[in-house]
């Protein structure tokens, strides 16, 4: 089945996940925006959350195509998504 524009009821936009508080963007990072969700920010510490960035932009470098990956933190999963355009931090109970 095919959607079209007439389908779709709402649309919640990454713009609106940063207004509620849902995610924080770091700024830019390697020519790229880095948000991380505000659960994975309450659940890491600063050293977990610094790992987790470096370790996230190494793994994009990897994707052919945007995609979603998983990474570890100190036995920790992090999922780590790429768009094309943003690089999405979080837990997995937060997709």
């Amino acid at each position: 089945m095919e959607w079209s524009e007439e389908d779709v009821i709402s649309v919640y936009t990454r713009q609106d996940a940063i207004k509620d508080g849902i995610i924080f963007n770091t700024g830019r990072i390697a020519n790229r925006d880095v948000d991380l969700t505000v659960d994975l920010i309450e659940k890491l510490d600063k050293r977990e959350i610094a790992k987790a960035i470096v370790m996230a932009l190494e793994a994009v470098r990897t994707f052919r195509q945007p995609d979603m990956k998983e990474i570890n933190i100190n036995g920790k999963k992090v999922w780590v998504d790429d768009n094309g355009s943003v690089i999405t931090l979080m837990l997995p109970e937060d997709y």
